[in-house]
């Protein structure tokens, strides 16, 4: 299991960030997590200098102001060396179909997580993330 894994997570509701985090803790205990409620926040910290490079960003698909895919849109906009090869999920608890087709048809974005997921699935897509970022 990844042990390593720097993660954003953009996500509105505060339990879900919790329960986000408790499963990060136990997945990757040495993960390093950086969070915001607000995607605006989160590109705005995505173009400040000194800050961390990040393996994985987790963003909420349905959050007010910026949505996930809005989100996915202006972080495409980013230089490449602001990006560091991040790799982007969305996250919801929808099960609405054309919601995972839109996700999976985004250019940006690298998949579609339920926030119904077990500890196994965020584990597949952390050690995906730390492959990525082995291979360079």
């Amino acid at each position: 299991m990844p042990e390593t894994v720097r993660v954003l997570v953009v996500e509105d509701d505060e339990a879900d960030r919790f329960f986000l985090r408790r499963m990060l803790k136990r997945c990757a205990p040495g993960s390093s997590v950086v969070e915001f409620a607000y995607a605006e926040e989160a590109l705005t910290y995505l173009r400040s200098a000194g800050r961390p490079v990040f393996d994985i960003i987790f963003v909420d698909i349905n959050m007010p102001r910026m949505d996930g895919f809005a989100f996915a849109d202006a972080y495409d906009r980013l230089y490449p060396e602001l990006k560091g090869g991040a790799r982007l999920w969305i996250m919801s608890h929808s099960i609405d179909p054309r919601d995972r087709a839109r996700a999976e048809g985004h250019p940006g974005i690298a998949g579609f997580m339920s926030k119904s997921s077990g500890p196994d699935d965020l584990a597949a897509v952390l050690s995906s993330a730390e492959r990525a970022r082995a291979e360079g």
